[in-house]
Parts: C-alpha cells; structure tokens; sequence
C-alpha cells in the first residue's frame, strides 16, 4: 500500500493468484518458482556465469533468529535461511556472492556490525563468497545522506572498527546524488562515513539524480578523487506497476535493448571499476534479465510472441558483451 492513506484510496488493490498470475508485469520463462529450490538456483547462477558475472548481489533481510521486520512486503521473508543453498549453487557455477544489507526494522550501524560478524562467521570461510583484494563486499541500502545523515559518525566509528581486523570488507553505501540533506551531501557522506565508496542501484533513470547516467562521469570523477569506488547501476527498464500503480512515471521501457544498452554505455564513459545491474530476478520491479516470456512489447501493448524467448536471451548476451572491459585476466 502506499504510505499515504488518500493516495492509497485512489488505486485498485491486487490479489495476486500465483503462479497463474505473478505480482509481476512479466512471467519467467521458467516459470514461477521458490528460490528455495535448490535445481533452479543452479540453474540460475550458470545463466549468471554464462553472461560474465561475477558476483550476485543477495538480498539479505538480517540474521535468521532476528526479531522484526523483514521486508517491505509484509511477507516476513527469511533470506537468511537460504544463504546456504545460494552459496552451494554460486560455487557449482564459479559466480561469487555479495550481500545486500537491506533495512530490516530496528537496523543501526550497531546492529549491522552485528550483522557482519555474523556473516564473517556463519558464511566467511565459503569458496562462493566474493571477494575483491581479498575482501568481501557489503551494500548497504539506504544508507546515504538522504537516509542517515545523523548517524553518518555511527557509521565511521563502526567501519573503523573493522579496519585491519578479520571483519574488514568492502562497503558501499548508496548514493542518491548532490543533493544535499541536513547540509550534508553524498559525496561527504561517503568520505566523512569511512565507506569505500556508493553505488546507484536504481534501474529508473532520473529517479534520482544519482541514478541519472548524465550525472555519472562527475560522480565517478568525485569519487576517484577522494579514493572511492563509483559503482553506477545498469537496468534493462522499470516497471512495477503490479505493486505500486501510483508510480507509473517512473516505468521506463525497455525499447527492445536500447534502454539497457545506453545505461551500459553511460557506465562504460564514466569509467566506472565495477559495474552492477539491477537486476538479475527483481520480478516485482520489472527490472529482471533472467529470461522472460514477456521481454518485448511494442507501443500498442500487443506482444510479440515469437520473439520472447530470443529477446530473453539477448539481454543475458548484452550482458556478456558488456561486461568484458570489467573483468579480471584470469
């Protein structure tokens, strides 16, 4: 629902009917599934390797014994408890894993010092866990000067506490842009917050400003220049209209490629070290390039069926053709 009770009103409610009806505008060609099937996740994490990806990026809502919110949706969903299939699928395929530290109910830098000691113990020693210079990577969503200003000295004491120690990673927080929140701007954010650098996430171009590629080559520049990572997220388009019909100017259509194709190529100017996409399966966004059934539309709203299956696949081929110039000789 929308957090404003008369928005709300004004928007019919779904009553999704999987796996008929998903809470997504797209089906995957796969079919509707649970990521806790052990079979798909293999599957899923060779399409990751045949594309040229290094690392998934994992959703993870808090520890397992964690009191509290869970996510956004109400559903109460223990990403924590599949780690372990995730990482068992990653290494059968050669594809790291990152986290991606969401905000659960009651998070604070405390607590995700928590959270990181945990990991280290639970899942640091396992072959899957990327690593980068010998570190692991840690995003943190929502933690920006728009999010956390006021606890940006919480978060430089906790990241300096890890420094040189077995718990030291690799962590970026997101970055929305130059606009400025309490007289704090992201750029200071990062740099008074000891983060090693930010990164876009959003697939929506001009949502923020940071998710904005016009503005990427700057971010890039500013960053570098301070030592930091600029890590601009690519998305093949946007539409959560599913979940959120309120938001319909922010949809942004995937124009057979060519939206993907120009955040790529926005990335690729800006210079960017690391490139990530949003996303692999974020069904409920429309953001996903995990093969579809409905990957093409044209204006009208008429679906090309005999295209979907090959439109599907290009996105996982756009992928592996981008992704070269950011990858390690072996």
């Amino acid at each position: 629902p929308h957090w404003d009770p008369k928005v709300d009103a004004k928007h019919p409610k779904f009553d999704w009917r999987p796996p008929e009806e998903p809470h997504s505008p797209f089906m995957p060609s796969r079919g509707t599934y649970s990521s806790r099937d052990n079979a798909t996740l293999r599957s899923q994490f060779q399409d990751l390797a045949a594309a040229g990806v290094d690392s998934a990026m994992c959703s993870w809502w808090g520890r397992k014994d964690w009191q509290g919110k869970r996510d956004d949706s109400g559903a109460n969903a223990n990403t924590d408890e599949l780690i372990p299939s995730v990482l068992a699928a990653a290494a059968l395929a050669g594809v790291g894993v990152s986290f991606h530290m969401e905000p659960y109910g009651g998070r604070t830098p405390q607590t995700v010092l928590d959270d990181i000691r945990y990991i280290h113990e639970a899942y640091g020693s396992h072959p899957a866990v990327y690593r980068e210079n010998g570190l692991p990577v840690f995003w943190l969503y929502d933690v920006s000067a728009q999010h956390s200003s006021q606890d940006v000295d919480a978060w430089r004491e906790v990241l300096d506490s890890v420094r040189g120690t077995s718990l030291d990673a690799i962590f970026l927080c997101l970055w929305i842009g130059d606009r400025s929140h309490g007289g704090l701007e992201d750029l200071d954010f990062v740099q008074r917050g000891g983060f090693d650098g930010a990164y876009t996430y959003f697939a929506a171009t001009g949502f923020t400003r940071g998710s904005t590629p016009s503005s990427w080559k700057r971010a890039s520049s500013q960053l570098r220049a301070r030592g930091k990572l600029f890590v601009p997220a690519v998305g093949p388009g946007y539409d959560d209209s599913r979940m959120r019909p309120w938001n319909g100017h922010n949809r942004r259509e995937r124009r057979y490629g060519e939206y993907y194709d120009s955040m790529w190529l926005a990335a690729l100017d800006a210079e960017a070290e690391v490139v990530s996409v949003t996303s692999y399966n974020e069904w409920g966004e429309g953001t996903q390039i995990e093969p579809t059934r409905r990957s093409i539309r044209v204006p009208a709203g008429i679906v090309l069926l005999g295209l979907l299956a090959r439109g599907a696949r290009l996105l996982l081929a756009q992928d592996q053709a981008m992704v070269g110039p950011f990858q390690s000789p072996s």
